[in-house]
């Protein structure tokens, strides 16, 4: 049986909302200093359309610029601390609207292209442990950008939740800073730099943790909005739409494997491969995308054991599965459909 899918993922575009430059506007404009003569792209309007966004070099430079003038190396832990939902529009408030802690990372996961359309967002279950994982992959934004970016995201975790909230890692791309006790003392907890990816590692247990400004009903119309949004968002390469579709027909009838989806294609699986490669992609991780949406889909919308879910995306062990979902959403599938039942 032939299965739809939603869009694919797409590329980054490298780009921030503009309300981040607005933060960092009111962030100067709070130390007395003229931000209007010094950062050279004009102050955004409180109310800018949402999908309003700037490239993330200017992003950069604006921080760079800001950092000079301050002469303050943690300009990204300090402006991070600044930032609340209405700097991070429809997402902000969809992430408070959550029941719990990892409902808000869920939604952070689904809806990032809207806040930070640069470095995918990857979740994985590490024991007892759940990570959120940058790589280095999609280019290195610089430190600034990084250290706010991830400042952000403790930050309105610590807000939603507790203020004693404590990751158990914190890790960084970019090179040693001088003095690493000032993120250690926000952070709390051990934070290295110079690693292959940029981590923020949780207990498991954390994500259990309620928030105070849960809003069921609100939460409904709140996605409804965040989903309009991320549509309007450029879609991936017709090829890896196509190589989907693909995938998606012949699954439930046996393992798909990349010579088959070539041959339907009429292509070589030489040329698929390349094509797939130059868009940033490979078969294995379009077939991993494939089964996890088909999965998710079938725990939310249906009563299908998980023996006939791992079956029917392509396991021949209910075990297996297990393991593959874990690793795509760190949670068990079983989990996965409590938190929609």
């Amino acid at each position: 049986m032939p299965v739809s899918l939603s869009p694919p993922k797409a590329a980054p575009r490298r780009r921030i909302p503009a309300s981040f430059v607005l933060a960092l506007y009111e962030y100067l404009d709070h130390k007395g200093i003229d931000s209007e003569a010094l950062l050279r792209l004009p102050r955004p309007r409180a109310d800018s359309p949402l999908n309003a966004d700037i490239p993330i070099e200017d992003w950069r430079e604006l921080l760079e610029c800001a950092e000079d003038y301050l002469q303050d190396p943690l300009l990204g832990l300090n402006l991070g601390q600044t930032l609340g939902p209405r700097h991070i529009g429809v997402l902000g408030y969809v992430v408070m609207a959550s029941q719990n802690l990892g409902e808000a990372l869920d939604r952070l996961h689904r809806y990032q292209r809207l806040i930070y359309d640069v470095t995918p967002l990857e979740v994985r279950a590490n024991g007892s442990s759940i990570e959120l994982v940058w790589d280095a992959e999609h280019g290195r934004p610089g430190p600034l950008v990084d250290e706010t970016a991830i400042t952000v995201i403790v930050h309105l975790c610590r807000r939603l939740t507790t203020t004693d909230l404590t990751p158990q890692c914190v890790a960084f791309i970019n090179p040693w800073p001088d003095d690493l006790s000032p993120y250690e003392e926000y952070f709390g907890c051990p934070v290295k730099f110079d690693q292959p990816e940029t981590v923020i590692r949780l207990d498991m247990a954390t994500l259990m943790q309620p928030l105070h400004t849960a809003d069921p009903a609100m939460l409904t119309m709140l996605e409804e909005q965040a989903d309009s949004l991320l549509a309007q968002l450029p879609s991936e390469s017709p090829l890896v739409d196509e190589v989907r579709r693909r995938i998606g027909r012949i699954l439930q009838d046996h393992n798909p494997d990349i010579a088959s989806v070539a041959s339907a294609m009429g292509v070589s699986v030489r040329t698929l491969q390349r094509q797939l490669s130059d868009a940033e992609t490979s078969f294995l991780k379009e077939l991993a995308a494939v089964r996890r949406e088909i999965a998710e889909r079938y725990l939310r919308e249906t009563r299908l054991g998980l023996v006939d879910i791992a079956l029917l995306v392509g396991y021949s062990e209910h075990s297996a599965f297990t393991r593959s979902f874990i690793r795509w959403t760190g949670m068990t599938p079983l989990d996965y459909r409590r938190q929609f039942s």
